[in-house]
């Protein structure tokens, strides 16, 4: 994880600069857990709600054997939509073997589920290549969630939701095929505000490496760092039910070797911003000029040139400022590389400014998925952070091999034939997904105290509320193995409202891109529906906000992707509200009144 231009002394200094931090942060780096005055717990029901599932790893070109757990650590994830449209929200399971089925579960309403993917036409998508991401998004805006499945080394697809329980490949039909690359996230967008959600997908090994036939090794990052040899990013303008290829006239085709993609108005201009987290290439972060084009934000800014291990990014209001913070994750291990995840905000001067050390969230071992949410309905964000890498053997280490690979003068870290073979080693193995809880103040990881204690190594985590009473339960997917799915006991006299919004035209019917100010007590605070952000999951798409002790929700203020702003005042906590876009005439603005 170092560049592979840097000398044995680079590694040293960047090991030595974090290792008092770590010191400091003793929970951050897997010491001892601090008790803490929380009032809610997760129960493991895996099991007992029907999911059986077990997530299976790829297995390529046997030239690449010497690396092939590196290459097969990823592909579990977990993506939560309503797709029958009965009030509960179902769960969709990607795998990552050839030949493989993806699942589907329904959800039965009674705390147990029932997979349908067979039947409903959505499984058997990893026959030529796997699955590595997946979305559910209207892109036809009939009030269905349709699902698009991005894959590796094949083409990805478009599944049309048939309003019965099936779905039908829509790939070729709407201009969708042939999408071929290896794909590792998708987030559903409508960056010109047209009221049709177009689709970013996130590349990461080049699109010229069919990864089961390999004509060459030479497939990895040129750089450990600064690589800019990854699979191109593609952004897909939808034209009312067809896609057209508009990356790079939009400036969007980022081949930075991206893991996840997140998008969210940042700078509050009310069109959607792009944050994309690379893995060895610089992060970008692009701001949307009025949907005719995207501009990367520059270094002076305090982003832009962030080379470190980028695996997820979120959003959330964490300071109730309205300025949405951007948690991104990176890779920590003591001795080794302490990089730190970040917690972007934007300051009263425009400057963005990471908050993560003074927060208390920087360290969380080698971090993929993480998520905001309020864990205890008190208003505040918690976070969750899926971790671990490659757990295999507990006595061998492969991280002193890739230190040396990294700092040898003259390797070209790009063949794999140049890599020590991992044989049974581990990299940041066993390792405990992390539950920060938000006090209000400062965030402390108590993911064992609040009955977290799983060691597989995570991918994604989805807030859900899967039994609609009222708090967020976590389903967290894992590489090679059986997922988790938690379910939330909250103290219940924490109250709680929960939005179901459904945009009309020229707003997209799913309101992707809708701004929600929460007003209670004084304290406002600010939610976006996003269109699938995070790495490895989707969470649920209904908008969950804690009103601690309040009974009413003082005000509730959406603006909606058309412009619409609609105010409900006095509302009635403890219940799942469903509100429609209002068909009322949109705003002029200045330059039409001029």
């Amino acid at each position: 994880m170092f560049s592979s231009n840097s000398s044995m002394y680079k590694m040293m200094r960047i090991t030595v600069g974090f290792l008092g931090l770590c010191l400091l942060l003793l929970t951050a780096c897997g010491g001892r857990q601090e008790e803490h005055p929380i009032d809610f717990h997760y129960t493991d029901i895996t099991e007992e709600a029907g999911i059986d599932f077990v997530h299976e790893k790829p297995v390529f070109d046997s030239k690449v054997d010497r690396i092939m757990p590196w290459l097969a650590s990823t592909g579990a994830g977990v993506f939560t939509a309503d797709y029958d449209q009965d009030g509960y929200m179902d769960l969709y399971m990607i795998n990552s073997a050839r030949g493989s089925l993806n699942h589907l579960y329904r959800n039965l309403g009674d705390g147990t589920f029932e997979e349908v993917g067979e039947v409903a036409g959505v499984a058997d998508v990893n026959q030529e290549g796997v699955s590595e991401t997946a979305l559910w998004f209207d892109y036809n805006n009939d009030g269905y969630p349709d699902l698009f499945v991005g894959t590796w080394s094949s083409e990805s697809k478009l599944f049309e939701n048939n309003q019965d329980g099936t779905f039908t490949d829509v790939s070729e039909a709407t201009g969708l095929s042939p999408l071929v690359g290896n794909f590792n996230k998708a987030v559903a967008i409508d960056y010109d505000r047209d009221g049709w959600l177009d689709l970013y997908v996130g590349g990461y090994f080049h699109e010229q490496h069919n990864m089961f036939a390999l004509t060459t090794t030479r497939i990895m990052h040129n750089d450990f760092e600064r690589a800019r040899n990854g699979g191109r990013n593609v952004m897909l303008r939808n034209e009312g039910g067809t896609f057209t290829d508009v990356s790079d006239a939009l400036g969007v085709a980022d081949t930075g070797w991206t893991l996840a993609v997140g998008a969210a108005d940042v700078n509050q201009d009310g069109w959607t911003d792009l944050y994309n987290a690379n893995d060895f290439g610089a992060d970008t972060f692009y701001l949307n000029e009025k949907g005719q084009r995207f501009r990367q934000v520059v270094q002076s800014r305090g982003i832009g040139e962030d080379t470190f291990k980028g695996m997820n990014v979120d959003f959330a209001d964490v300071f109730h400022d309205g300025r949405l913070a951007m948690y991104v994750t990176n890779v920590s291990k003591p001795l080794y590389i302490l990089e730190g995840n970040q917690l972007w905000h934007e300051d009263e001067s425009g400057t963005y400014v990471d908050r993560s050390i003074e927060m208390g969230i920087q360290l969380a071992d080698f971090s993929w998925g993480a998520r905001f949410f309020d864990a205890d309905n008190k208003g505040e964000f918690s976070l969750a952070v899926a971790t671990g890498f490659i757990s295999a053997s507990k006595k061998r280490d492969y991280w002193f091999d890739l230190g040396t690979l990294a700092t040898t003068p003259g390797t070209i870290v790009e063949d794999a034939d140049n890599w020590m073979d991992f044989e049974d080693k581990s990299l940041s193995g066993y390792e405990q997904s992390y539950l920060f809880w938000n006090d209000g103040n400062r965030f402390s990881n108590v993911a064992a105290q609040a009955g977290i204690t799983f060691d597989s190594d995570s991918r994604g985590v989805a807030p859900v509320d899967l039994d609609n009473d009222g708090d967020l339960d976590l389903v967290f997917a894992n590489q090679g193995t059986s997922p988790n799915v938690y379910q939330a006991e909250v103290n219940p006299d924490h109250h709680w409202i929960k939005l179901k919004l459904t945009g009309t035209m020229p707003s997209n019917r799913d309101a992707v891109g809708a701004r929600v100010t929460f007003e209670v007590g004084g304290t406002k605070t600010v939610m976006e529906r996003d269109g699938g952000n995070s790495h490895g999951a989707q969470a649920d798409p209904r908008l969950h906000f804690g009103l601690d002790d309040a009974e009413r929700v003082d005000r509730i203020t959406i603006q909606w992707p058309s412009g619409r702003v609609q105010v409900l005042e006095n509302v009635q906590a403890d219940q799942i509200l469903s509100v429609m876009e209002p068909d009322t005439p949109l705003p002029v603005s200045d330059e039409e009144q001029r």
